[in-house]
């Protein structure tokens, strides 16, 4: 016992160290936007009551929805920075309003998709869903902006 009871006390001391030294790995943190959508998708499945059929056709569309905005998000980006670098070297009115035109042009098609796409989860809800679905995301942008007013602060 007496050659049991230094190993202890070591290990016990030098626990704190070792917990502290190891990198933070916390999934939540690693992936934070990972995590929000997680969120996200079973808060929808709790307030809207979705079944497991309802849920298995409607996530990969709102994944998909989420990708394109990502996308178009990227690319307007780029569309953006191109029209910044016309206007600094002060480019033809010809080049700059082509490049506003591919914006606009760019954007619409992104809406449609975008709807078309919103119409798609839309058939898979009953009406009563479907009002649920427009006041979950109307609430959740809001909510979401709040928690993280709330962590900035601690």
């Amino acid at each position: 016992m007496k050659t049991k009871k230094p190993f202890l006390i070591f290990l016990f001391l030098s626990f704190p160290f070792i917990l502290f030294t190891q990198p933070f790995s916390s999934p939540c943190c690693r992936k934070p936007i990972e995590a929000i959508e997680n969120l996200k998708m079973w808060r929808l499945t709790e307030e809207l009551n979705l079944t497991e059929e309802q849920a298995a056709k409607i996530f990969p569309k709102l994944k998909k929805l989420r990708e394109l905005k990502e996308k178009r998000k990227e690319e307007k980006e780029k569309e953006i920075e191109k029209l910044s670098e016309l206007l600094a070297k002060k480019a033809k009115d010809e080049e700059i309003k082509n490049q506003v035109a591919l914006i606009k042009e760019n954007d619409k098609k992104h809406q449609k998709e975008c709807e078309k796409l919103e119409e798609e989860i839309f058939s898979l809800l009953t009406p009563v869903q479907q009002a649920k679905y427009l006041l979950f995301h109307l609430k959740f942008g809001a909510r979401l902006k709040g928690m993280i007013k709330k962590w900035k602060r601690f």
